[in-house]
């Protein structure tokens, strides 16, 4: 199970430099950072090398190619909706 502890560290966006940041620590060891101003992710990296293979995303019994036009991801945007996590 993958349970996290938020915390507001004050560490610096590496993207904006804001520093209302989130870190996020594991009990499986590792840590995430997150900025809930610029939407930087530290595992946004790492979430895009999952979805690199082209693939067909079926939910709820309905395929992307049978949903209404439309309702798929726009343009240059991740193949998954991506969401903060809430400490």
């Amino acid at each position: 199970m993958v349970d996290a502890e938020g915390r507001h560290n004050g560490d610096p966006c590496p993207r904006c430099g804001g520093v209302a940041t989130i870190t996020y620590y594991y009990n499986e060891g590792f840590e995430e950072l997150e900025c809930p101003e610029c939407g930087y992710s530290s595992e946004a990296a790492e979430l895009d090398a999952l979805a690199r293979y082209e693939s067909e995303l079926v939910e709820a019994g309905v395929r992307r190619s049978d949903a209404r036009p439309g309702a798929g991801p726009q343009p240059d945007s991740p193949p998954y909706p991506r969401r903060s996590l809430k400490a």
